[in-house]
């Protein structure tokens, strides 16, 4: 049985994705900015819809069913959901701001809810698959999904938080808790659509950072911040679960603007958050704003554990991005294991909704133990060569069959930062040894090298180190395995000069931890510490900032002639800039 997943089928949705699954197991995924090179792409993921097909040799009409995890949505008629009032108040907080600019922003929507819902099926109007083939799947569900089914757990509390999105019957909510076990996911409770987690991403876009991109720039930004001088000020902004109810923020509708931040800054809200940010600095209120997450995420599944024995949970959605709230939550003395699914946002329900479909289809439990995200396309020798002859005149290189990681090694030895090209790309927005940037992490000014000169990011965002998984306890502490950087650890003491360009400056690291399964890049951190004593390498995602991870050979290449890398690994060769020294085969 062929089931292709999509997070959405409108071409209007962030992180538009699609995925293959054969007979509950995961064949393809990826998304459409890779393809397009457009980040957070929203289109219809044809091309990553084809290429999935590609991959496994198939036609479309080979695919018994299509999943989607994103159905039609009600939208408006949630807004009044917590009080009839709540609405009309924040639409009259923007009267003499900006309220052209909100009937701009909701006409779209108001669209979406009204039209037949051909008009917004890609499926059905781009690539022509019947109606009986297509199965809209809840949005939180097929989040919950993808955590459960890729965790390998038999037993766990499901949680998927974030934004917020609809269930079967278009009710937009801002998460759901599942208890699973035996492969059946069981709903325990709803998080109402007032408790959404794009409060968050309003103190992004107000700190001068871009909606879906700069969240993490926040938790990234909060470590050089005193939570405290601003907590108080803040606090009633954010939901609150308290005496087993959802409190909400009266003017809570603000946050459904943050897409369009042009809107949201005019709003009470915005306003508000923007004198704060204003009288205190950005690094105090960015780190009132962490400390308020992770107080209010850890307070709600402290009530969940009285309601709930669980000694395991499977972790999906936006908000779990954040992996300094998933550090929390694995330091809890209940929590034995945590899994985080590697595309935990909206992008991930591709995934989610091909599974937990073909759990409904089947009655097969659909739980797998994803330990790999390399779910997308690779290029062969030949295809690389292909493209770097098409460069010719500005590069050269040279073959090197079994010696990569040795020299690659010894490159990042010399304070070469080298670009890293191999097999297939991975599934999510983490590099994770297959489409990285890789440099030495003892040179605490590698990383202002690579900020600054290479990569163009902001001064305070951390790198994160790739650690040999059988050496990882002896650099973080309470260290497990963590193959899809979503967890956060604290560095062990004496340690940090060792690692000190790919650590935070309040001496933690998402670490990424690195398996003899992956033996290319294991070797690679392998023989760098043989060579240093350290088996920890930098490792940071191969794009320039702002553009999607590097897809094609093509445009690794071109990275390297803008100056973002020394030198690349590609396949099994070495490229460089052209010298007259240089040696192609």
């Amino acid at each position: 049985m062929y089931i292709v997943g999509m997070n959405d089928v409108a071409g209007t949705h962030h992180n538009s994705s699609a995925s293959l699954i054969k007979n509950g197991e995961i064949v393809f995924a990826s998304s459409e900015e890779r393809y397009t090179r457009i980040k957070f792409d929203m289109s219809f993921p044809i091309n990553a819809l084809n290429a999935a097909l590609e991959f496994a040799h198939i036609e479309l009409k080979d695919v018994d069913y299509f999943a989607v995890g994103y159905p039609p949505s009600s939208f408006y008629l949630d807004l009044f959901g917590r009080n009839i009032l709540d609405l009309p108040r924040s639409l009259l907080g923007l009267v003499g701001h900006n309220f052209s600019g909100m009937l701009k922003y909701l006409w779209p929507n108001f669209q979406k809810m009204y039209k037949p819902p051909a008009y917004h099926n890609g499926l059905k109007k781009i690539m022509g698959v019947p109606d009986e083939k297509i199965v809209f799947i809840d949005h939180h569900l097929s989040h919950a999904s993808s955590a459960y089914r890729c965790s390998g757990f038999n037993e766990c509390l499901t949680i998927s938080m974030d934004g917020f999105g609809p269930n079967a019957q278009g009710k937009n909510i801002a998460g759901q808790i599942y208890k699973c076990a035996n492969g059946d996911m069981e709903l325990l409770e709803d998080i109402p659509l007032y408790a959404t987690a794009l409060w968050y991403s309003a103190f992004t876009v107000c700190l001068g950072l871009k909606y879906m991109d700069g969240e993490g720039k926040t938790m990234g930004l909060a470590a050089y911040g005193d939570p405290d001088v601003c907590y108080d000020e803040i606090k009633d902004m954010v939901f609150e679960y308290k005496d087993g109810k959802w409190i909400g923020y009266p003017y809570w509708v603000d946050y459904i603007m943050v897409p369009r931040d042009d809107v949201f800054m005019k709003t009470h809200s915005g306003r508000r958050i923007m004198n704060m940010i204003e009288k205190h600095g950005k690094e105090h209120v960015a780190a009132a704003a962490q400390k308020l997450l992770e107080e209010r995420i850890l307070g709600y599944l402290e009530k969940l554990r009285e309601k709930y024995k669980f000694s395991r949970v499977a972790l999906a959605g936006g908000t779990f991005l954040n992996v300094k709230v998933n550090k929390l939550i694995l330091s809890l003395p209940y929590v034995d294991e945590i899994f985080v699914h590697p595309h935990a946002s909206d992008g991930g329900t591709a995934v989610g909704a091909a599974l937990e479909l073909y759990h409904q289809k089947t009655g097969n439990p659909a739980v797998i133990s994803l330990t790999d995200s390399a779910l997308g396309k690779e290029f062969s020798d030949d295809e690389i060569l292909q493209d770097l002859q098409s460069f010719g005149d500005k590069v050269e290189w040279e073959k090197h069959n079994g010696t990569l990681p040795q020299y690659v090694a010894g490159a990042l030895v010399d304070g070469k930062v080298v670009g890293w090209f191999q097999g297939r790309e991975e599934w999510g927005p983490r590099a994770l040894g297959r489409r990285s940037v890789l440099a030495d992490p003892r040179d605490p000014a590698t990383r202002d090298k690579i900020n600054s000169k290479m990569k163009n990011r902001d001064w305070f965002m951390p790198f994160a180190p790739s650690c040999m998984e059988d050496k990882g306890h002896l650099y973080f502490k309470d260290f497990c395995q963590t193959s899809f950087m979503t967890l956060a650890f604290d560095v062990v003491e004496g340690k940090e000069t060792d690692v000190s360009s790919a650590i935070h400056v309040d001496n933690t690291a998402r670490v990424h931890s690195v398996r003899p399964d992956n033996p290319l890049y294991y070797d690679v951190i392998r023989k760098f510490y043989e060579k240093t004593g350290v088996p920890v390498i930098l490792n940071t995602s191969f794009n320039k900032h702002g553009l999607p991870i590097v897809h094609r050979p093509k445009e690794a290449i071109e990275h390297l002639l803008w100056g973002c890398v020394n030198e690349l690994a590609i396949g099994n060769y070495i490229v460089r800039l052209k010298s007259t020294n240089g040696k192609n085969d």
